[in-house]
This record gives structure tokens, sequence and C-alpha cells, in this order.
């Protein structure tokens, strides 16, 4: 019976030449091939949110517009001192996987009500970054109550938050660093692979310094 002969292919041009063997080959198409397993659908998540994010105000997307809000007072107990009590309290009263953090500095001076300008009283204040929602909690010192004012996430801000990890535990970012360390492995495996394959050292060459030279333009163009 008639065979068609093999496609030769070269050597790995960055591994030594002791390694070039069928077994190490094999080991090293395995890494390739696991690793991309492992993180495939978070690399799904993460190419599509970051797709999404780059091109937001292209695409008319708001991921900080709130689907549903809630708002209670919750009775205060004596002794809250200061804005990071305030926080500390909340955090344990409500449950919140995260720490409180004060919210934007809001515009000095008073406010005018019926053409009079009035001055309000002080007021702390924390803010709970979540997954799927952001939760702000605003006390007045004496009063018998803070304000809990809940706001849900759409399904375009939890995405953004998943990616950018906002209101999440440590297991989450761990679970990121073995996504971030399968990209690099994926990448030098896969880079190795390449140079084992048909090609022209030209084009590759021309493919990752035109890659680099592109990104060196659009991140000066925003610089100041």
């Amino acid at each position: 019976m008639y065979e068609a002969p093999r496609r030769r292919t070269g050597p790995l041009l960055f591994v030594p030449a002791r390694w070039q063997r069928v077994a190490f080959l094999t080991w090293l198409k395995r890494v390739h091939a696991w690793t991309g397993l492992w993180g495939a659908l978070l690399f799904l998540m993460m190419g599509s949110s970051g797709f999404l994010l780059n091109h937001r105000n292209l695409l008319k997307i708001d991921t900080a517009a709130p689907v549903e809000v809630s708002e209670m007072n919750v009775r205060v107990p004596a002794g809250i001192a200061d804005a990071d009590a305030l926080g500390k309290w909340a955090r344990h009263t409500l449950a919140l996987p995260v720490e409180g953090k004060p919210p934007p500095p809001a515009p000095e001076g008073a406010k005018r009500f019926m053409g009079r300008a009035l001055p309000e009283p002080v007021s702390w204040a924390r803010v709970f970054n979540l997954a799927d929602a952001k939760v702000t909690v605003s006390y007045v010192p004496g009063a018998p109550a803070a304000q809990v004012k809940r706001e849900a996430m759409g399904f375009p801000a939890i995405i953004k938050n998943l990616h950018k990890g906002v209101g999440l535990g440590v297991a989450w970012v761990l679970l990121i660093d073995t996504i971030a360390g399968a990209l690099v492995t994926m990448a030098l495996t896969g880079f190795l692979l390449w140079s084992r394959l048909h090609g022209t050292r030209l084009l590759a060459g021309a493919l990752v310094g035109g890659s680099l030279v592109w990104a060196a333009i659009a991140t000066s163009a925003g610089m100041g």
C-alpha cells in the first residue's frame, strides 16, 4: 500500500538540541491544550467583556446604570464614633463581603433651598462595591438610624466587575491568577510550537513587530 510521505518540519528554534525529541514535543502540545481548556470559558468572558468595555461609548453601553434601587433605614447602636466605625458596623450587620470605602467628595458649601442657602449637617458614608450591586450607608451623627441604599447592577456592569475583580474575594483573585498563568503558558508554548511549523521568519517578525508598533502608537496618542 502506498503511503504518502510525511511532511517534514524543522526543529524548535529556541529549544536546546537535547530536548528535540518526540516526548518533549508531545508534552509541549499537551501543556498548550490543557491550559487552554482550563481557562477556555474565562478566556471567553475576559475577551468579550474587554471588547464591551473597549467599545462601551460607541455601543452606548452604560455599565454603571443600576437596574433596581432599594432603600431602608437601619437602627444604629450607640458608639459609632466616626466613618470607619460606621463602615465596620455596616459590614458586620449587613454581612457584606468587602470593606467600605469613602464616597467621592461632594462639592463644598451650603445648598440653596427655596432661595436660601442652608448648611447641611455633617454626615458619614461608606460605599460597598459588590460584583452585582453597590451598597451605600449614610449616617448623620446622633441620629437613631442610618440610611442603607442598594443599587442592583445590570448584566454589563456585572461582567465589568468580574473582569476587574470588584467585590470578589481571595478565591476569585487566585483563580484569575491561574488564568493569567495559563495565558502566559499558552503564549510561550504556542510560540515554541509555531517555530516548528513551516513559515517565513520575516513574516513572523513583521507580525510581532507590527503589533508592537501599533500598540506604541495607540498608547502614545492618548498620553499627554
